[in-house]
């Protein structure tokens, strides 16, 4: 069992709310926890100062929180010589990392879960100088990050994602790119390109087979408009499309060094974070950090 563990959680989130939940997860975590250190964030990209700095004192640190939560404690872990045991107990919207690691969404039982120790080491990717363990895209899905409305997003969580895809769906226009892998280059219109590690996206699970996060590879889609209509209708009726696509409507490619160019400078969505822009250069690290898994 862990001997000393850090708890990072977002202090920006609702004080009472992350105080309950405080008081649910601190009990089962302390009993088997020999020295369990709290810490609470007070700005943006907090949680990346405190991982990096304290990091390397504990066998394990734990993200309370979003997948924001999550991508600024990576940025600190991944920058130590030896990173400690990353552990998530999930208490965003989405989650989408947790799901893909088969965390549980409970609390108690996602404390539970990182009582038992399973732990695997997990691939996570570099875009420019940056960390991510999730995604990384352009096009309309950085403009649903960017329609999601906060409030409307704390009240209805994944229903606003969907809310905002449809609104964005309508506003978009194909854009001019060029994507260069270890093996090919692809220069093409579309309205959406993802580069994902994980295997959920807003909540919910990609309808492909075999995305793994430990085999050095990245899983790329690129989406054109005559793919939205199946992507909506996948993420609305959980219709399986993977067998029924075309080339002309999403594209699926696998690498591990990606290069993406686009015409005009374009966001890039970076796990549900909108701060950098085209080009962007990412790598696989592979099995990069040791995650406590479902």
């Amino acid at each position: 069992m862990y001997k000393n563990a850090l708890l990072i959680y977002n202090g920006n989130a609702g004080q009472k709310k992350k105080n309950k939940l405080l008081g649910e997860i601190i009990p089962i975590l302390s009993n088997e926890i020999d020295n369990l250190t709290i810490a609470k964030t007070k700005k943006v990209n907090h949680a990346e100062e405190i991982a990096y700095e304290k990091g390397k004192e504990y066998d394990v640190v734990i993200s309370l929180g979003g997948d924001g939560t999550l991508h600024e404690v990576i940025n600190g872990i991944a920058r130590l010589k030896n990173p400690p045991i990353v552990a998530i107990l999930p208490s965003g919207t989405c989650n989408d990392f947790a799901r893909s690691l088969n965390i549980p969404l409970n609390l108690k039982d996602a404390s539970n879960t990182i009582l038992k120790g399973n732990v695997s080491e997990i691939d996570i990717g570099k875009v420019n100088n940056r960390y991510f363990t999730n995604f990384v895209g352009t096009g309309l899905i950085t403009d649903i990050s960017e329609n999601v409305n906060s409030n409307t997003k704390n009240i209805m969580g994944r229903i606003s994602y969907y809310t905002s895809t449809i609104k964005s769906m309508s506003e978009k226009d194909d854009f001019e790119f060029i994507l260069h892998t270890e093996n090919n280059k692809l220069k093409d219109k579309a309205g959406m390109v993802v580069i994902l590690n994980g295997n959920h996206v807003g909540s919910t699970l990609v309808p492909v087979k075999n995305i793994s996060m430990t085999d050095g590879m990245f899983d790329i889609f690129i989406v054109y408009n005559a793919g939205f209509s199946l992507l909506i209708k996948y993420l609305t009726q959980k219709e399986n499309f993977e067998e029924n696509i075309t080339e002309n409507e999403i594209k699926h490619i696998k690498a591990n060094e990606i290069k993406l160019e686009t015409k005009n400078e374009m966001m890039i969505d970076t796990d549900g974070e909108v701060y950098l822009n085209t080009p962007v250069n990412v790598d696989v690290e592979n099995k990069k950090i040791k995650f406590i898994t479902g």
